[in-house]
């Protein structure tokens, strides 16, 4: 199996729910039904119990104070400015006030009949569920355990690191001439200890950065070629001085400039604790945990609903499990390739390349991410739906070797077959 980087993949979109008049409209219904009238309140609000006063009335919709105060919270944050204040507030008001008179006019007129209408209600309706499953049926609250989390940090130790980083002073000067004249100064203290020639009388005398003058020409902590903010060239520096050894160190010149610099201290990168990394390790779990978690809600619900193709979609039509099965391979985007490869699973499960599918789905998802997860559940949902299979047998060698990295990592036809 080609090994590949870890390439840009799709990851599960969390986005917040935004109530808005055509939602609640269109989670109440799309259309008039038979003995009895569209349902296209409430207006505004939670669905929860309000006891706030009411603020307005428009028709027989009640406006309260919670009613304004959510409608000021749903606005964009540009324009959540424009309702500051008592002024604003009464600027809010009228807006709902005009939304429902619009809503009622459009109710009078059964407007929610017109095709066009109905079908944006529907989609309303749709993506707001949908969203809602996803954010709040499914994710909220949803997190990877703490030993989840030291055994994905445990098994990618070395994405979290951290970095080398020295702390400099230095004392910059305009010409070759002063920047000797320093050095010989500092030179001689070490040997006369005069303090007048020591690092501080020196950098007052001599260097021109008026920014770290004040801090004794202390430029701080960097790493190899991180901004200095004291310094206009700081990358520039934080890149020249990082390899430096510890101690004072001749003039080099940078830009126009000439620095003397002194290395005070210096970390030298290292692997991070469980705890320093904990954070990071969290935010690198959770897009997978996430969409580990939608898969999981899929596949079950899948059995408990039901999915059945009709028409050309229906397994024996249209598109074969094979043609389908060839263009995913040739699908450059490794979370697409996942998604067609899993198809077929779904769509074909009688086909005889189903467990193909799954084998190399898997193979794909192993070699692309680091978590390993969607790789691990691909293989072992071969082995359960087809055990007779005979790539179940290589299935279960990979999940029993996911954890070698010599395995999953080769560097020699040895490394295989251990």
């Amino acid at each position: 199996m080609v090994r590949v980087r870890r390439p840009a993949r799709l990851r599960p979109v969390i986005l917040v729910l935004a109530v808005s008049v055509v939602a609640i409209l269109a989670v109440a219904g799309c259309r008039q039904q038979a003995g009895g009238s569209f349902g296209w309140k409430p207006l505004f609000g939670d669905l929860t119990k309000d006891t706030t006063p009411v603020l307005a009335k428009v028709g027989d919709v009640e406006i309260t104070q919670a009613d304004l105060e959510q409608f000021i919270d749903e606005q964009p944050a540009r324009v959540k400015p424009e309702f500051a204040g008592p002024e604003g507030e009464r600027v809010a008001l009228r807006r709902m006030t005009e939304q429902a008179l619009m809503v009622m006019g459009a109710v009078d007129r059964k407007l929610y009949n017109d095709t066009d209408v109905a079908r944006s209600l529907v989609m309303q309706r749709r993506l707001t569920l949908d969203k809602a499953m996803r954010q709040y049926g499914l994710l909220r609250g949803a997190k990877p355990t703490e030993a989840e989390m030291r055994a994905y940090y445990e098994k990618n130790i070395n994405h979290f690191k951290q970095v080398g980083m020295v702390r400099a002073r230095h004392i910059e000067v305009a010409t070759k001439a002063d920047a000797d004249r320093a050095w010989a100064r500092l030179r001689s203290f070490e040997k006369s200890k005069d303090r007048k020639d020591d690092w501080e009388h020196v950098c007052e005398d001599f260097t021109i950065n008026e920014k770290t003058k004040k801090l004794s020409g202390d430029a701080g902590w960097m790493g190899e070629g991180t901004p200095v903010p004291l310094l206009d060239n700081g990358m520039e520096f934080s890149k020249a001085v990082f390899n430096m050894p510890v101690g004072f160190n001749p003039p080099i010149r940078l830009g126009d400039h000439w620095h003397i610099v002194q290395i005070s201290h210096r970390e030298f990168e290292r692997n991070s604790s469980f705890e320093e990394a904990k954070d990071a390790v969290k935010n690198e779990m959770m897009p997978d945990f996430q969409d580990a978690i939608i898969k999981d809600y899929l596949k079950s619900a899948r059995a408990k609903y039901g999915v059945t193709l009709e028409g050309r979609f229906a397994p024996g039509q249209g598109m074969t499990a094979q043609q389908l099965f060839e263009r995913a391979m040739l699908n450059k985007d490794m979370a697409r390739r996942i998604e067609l490869l899993t198809m077929i699973a779904d769509d074909f499960p009688e086909s005889d390349r189903a467990d193909d599918a799954l084998f190399m789905a898997g193979n794909v998802a192993i070699e692309n991410d680091p978590d390993l997860n969607v790789g691990r559940q691909l293989m072992e949902r071969l082995i359960a739906d087809y055990p007779k299979s005979e790539l179940a047998d290589d299935a279960q060698v990979i999940l029993d070797n996911l954890d070698n990295p010599k395995f999953l990592n080769p560097t020699s036809i040895e490394d295989i077959k251990r």
